[in-house]
């Protein structure tokens, strides 16, 4: 039998605030090194910047989930034009204490879906930290697919170089092709959102290196052997945040030198420059794609993050 969704009442939203940015702030903590204290704050910030008028807010359905009139759990959905462009968002899900392993996350689901479908939503996405196996074994089995993930692991300290294979700063020159290329011919790479054009993805370029090459806290990187460049990356040191982590946010071997283990070369090489920045761990902005992601399992990091969509 289906759950029923009811829309979340003012005071039930208020009542549920807390333990929403505690939940959220325990997750950060766990995943990215985050301090308590400030998960807790961005965690209470970002949902009252999700929700400025409440419930009332424009785009954004808060619903409790009950099965014979008992509250079973609880659903945050953010419609198209909120979080992404052209798919809605399960912003948060909770099945009430005591009543998980009971098929109520997958009803709550499934409702949550016939509700967007009958509003002419086209598809759904999500994300779920690494550590809760059983929420992501859960999506799968419900047809979700990965669109995105973050792996993460300690850098070793003594990380050497890679013999003839270096790093050099890139020139702006050579960033701007790169990004235009990349923006160009696969948008999703920047983006990470299936519904990305080109445009777009340069806009995401400019925030996040408005600098370009002299950005603060950004290192984009040619990798050269013998004084051909065979690919380059884009790095960015710890934020706020993920304060632990060096995120590579893209790395790229020119298409004639792939297939030669040169991926985990120019990753190894940008662990050790993270080294020598006193970085403890090193991240990886993995695309949902059978390539990408039998690369990054053999790099042998732990899931932190995970994004998933599903058309509806």
């Amino acid at each position: 039998m289906a759950v029923e969704l009811i829309d979340l009442t003012p005071d039930e939203l208020e009542a549920r605030r807390p333990a929403m940015a505690a939940n959220f702030a325990r997750d950060v903590v766990q995943n990215f090194g985050v301090d308590p204290d400030r998960a807790l704050g961005q965690s209470a910030h970002q949902i009252s910047a999700g929700l400025p008028d409440g419930v009332a807010t424009e785009g954004q359905l808060l619903r409790k989930a009950v099965d014979g009139g008992d509250e079973v759990g609880f659903l945050w959905m953010s419609m198209p034009g909120t979080v992404y462009p052209d798919m809605a968002w399960l912003s948060e899900i909770e099945v009430a204490d005591g009543l998980r392993g009971r098929g109520y996350g997958s009803r709550m689901i499934e409702a949550a879906e016939a509700d967007l479908s009958a509003r002419g939503v086209k598809r759904i996405g999500l994300h779920v930290f690494g550590h809760n196996v059983g929420a992501r074994r859960l999506y799968q089995r419900l047809g979700y697919r990965i669109m995105s993930q973050v792996r993460a692991r300690p850098i070793v300290p003594e990380t050497a170089g890679d013999g003839d294979l270096t790093l050099t700063p890139m020139t702006q020159r050579t960033y701007e092709e790169h990004v235009a290329d990349l923006a160009a011919n696969d948008p999703f790479a920047l983006v990470r959102d299936p519904s990305a054009d080109t445009e777009r993805a340069m806009r995401t370029a400019g925030r996040t290196a408005p600098a370009g090459v002299a950005t603060e806290g950004i290192l984009l990187r040619t990798a050269h052997i013998d004084g051909d460049e065979v690919g380059w990356v884009w790095c960015s040191l710890p934020t706020p945040d993920r304060p632990t982590i060096g995120l590579v946010l893209h790395l790229e071997i020119a298409r004639e030198r792939r297939r030669q283990g040169l991926g985990r070369r120019v990753m190894a090489a940008t662990e050790a420059e993270l080294a020598r920045h006193g970085v403890p761990r090193i991240g990886l902005s993995v695309p949902g794609r059978v390539e990408a992601l039998a690369f990054a399992d053999s790099l042998d990091m732990s899931l932190a993050s995970e994004q998933m969509i599903k058309d509806l």
